[in-house]
């Protein structure tokens, strides 16, 4: 078969598969533009949230055994501006939601700073020196990118139905990576020489017609775009597929680790050990360890017996490389593990690593800029693709038959 032939099957195959999944492609690129900044503008809509630390007018006995109401409780004495514990964290936790013994406490390194808390999967961010619930659910902003969270993964189908969804872009983004390499060889130009090169890199500064525009736009926005696309196309597989996690552990003589089988928690009434004078281990530790500018420190407890993770983060996105796990035996007090990224598994720490390349996130806010703008430039090159597929496939044929039908 000669290169002109495998050119041409390369094109069509390009084209047709560009066509059927291209407007799943567009819904996963557009929602990830718009999921660009999701922990920021959720930190930002949270740190709204955030007190003056001035004295307050509480009533400290009725709050430890009422703090369930939404209303700051009025008394007669004052109290000064001193954060409430994480113990009375947790009591408020168990008292809105008593069967849900799985509590998470975030702790911002910010006086005045806004506690967000979760009992199972409901949230509640509570007043820091109060105990007030200021707000439940994830609010407005947190629920809006939870609905775009759920399009990007699974076109918003739920129930029995997300399955299919899922499906739909597992799939969809299979064929988007043949269509990135498949692109690239397309894109290749005829002759191997920098005027042509310079032709498939950079804009023109005119265009001859609307087509000739559509078509540079794709390609040359295609190739700029060619590697983080595809970076983030191909680290989106672990998500969906078993052979894609085989494949990242087996590089490194691993198998994929199974799911911890463990005890459920129903009750936290084993834990002897005060939760804050765990917090304040942890911040110990974080101090001796070069981590005193941590900016949250996560306390997750419920998950397993007698035992609470801290989790000290110095970043908002969970970069693995500023953050590590602390593990506390709640009976008594000791420190039982401390987990970095150098303490994974090799295939661990790869799949770690491909997990926050898919967002860009493993370069802070730069990656994840480049991750938004690159998604936005694959709405345009689903827009150019479709529309020069159209004139390809619709509007040149019907002006051909046109002047055949004029000719006598």
């Amino acid at each position: 078969m000669s290169a002109k032939s495998i050119k041409k099957w390369v094109f069509w195959t390009h084209l047709i598969a560009g066509l059927i999944a291209g407007i799943f492609v567009l819904c996963m690129s557009f929602t990830g533009v718009l999921l660009t900044y999701e922990r920021q503008i959720v930190e930002f809509s949270e740190r709204l949230h955030d007190v003056e630390p001035i004295h307050v007018n509480t009533n400290s006995a009725k709050q430890k055994n009422e703090l369930a109401s939404t209303e700051v409780s009025s008394g007669n004495s004052t109290g000064s501006s001193t954060r409430i514990s994480t113990d009375d964290v947790v009591s408020i936790l168990q008292t809105l939601k008593p069967d849900e013994p799985h509590i998470y406490v975030r702790l911002v390194n910010q006086e005045g700073a806004a506690i967000p808390a979760w009992a199972g999967r409901h949230s509640f961010l509570l007043h820091p020196y109060t105990g007030e619930v200021l707000r439940e659910g994830e609010g407005s902003v947190g629920e809006f990118f939870h609905l775009v969270t759920d399009f990007h993964r699974y076109l918003s189908l739920a129930g029995d139905y997300r399955v299919i969804g899922k499906n739909i872009t597992a799939y969809a983004n299979l064929v988007f990576i043949f269509l990135i390499v498949s692109g690239l060889y397309l894109w290749l130009p005829k002759r191997f020489n920098l005027r042509a090169f310079k032709q498939q890199i950079l804009l023109p500064k005119t265009y001859q017609n609307s087509h000739h525009r559509n078509r540079q736009w794709h390609f040359v926005f295609g190739i700029w775009c060619l590697i983080p696309l595809f970076v983030i196309a191909l680290t989106a597989t672990i998500f969906h597929f078993d052979w894609a996690n085989k494949a990242i552990y087996g590089a490194f003589g691993e198998s994929i680790p199974a799911r911890e089988q463990h005890e459920e928690i129903t009750s936290l009434a084993a834990d002897i050990v005060p939760y804050e004078t765990l917090f304040k281990a942890a911040q110990q530790h974080a101090n001796a360890n070069r981590y005193e500018d941590w900016y949250s420190m996560w306390m997750e407890i419920g998950e397993h017996k007698h035992e609470a993770r801290f989790f000290i983060d110095k970043s908002i996105g969970h970069r693995q490389e500023l953050a590590y796990s602390l593990f506390f035996d709640t009976q008594t007090g000791e420190v039982t593990q401390v987990l970095r990224k150098q303490d994974w598994s090799l295939g661990g720490q790869a799949w770690g690593t491909a997990r926050f390349l898919h967002t860009g996130e493993y370069f802070g806010v730069v990656g994840q800029t480049v991750a938004g703008v690159v998604s936005l430039f694959a709405c345009v090159l689903v827009y150019t693709g479709i529309v020069l597929a159209w004139r390809r496939l619709i509007t040149e044929p019907r002006r051909r038959q046109r002047n055949a039908e004029l000719q006598p």
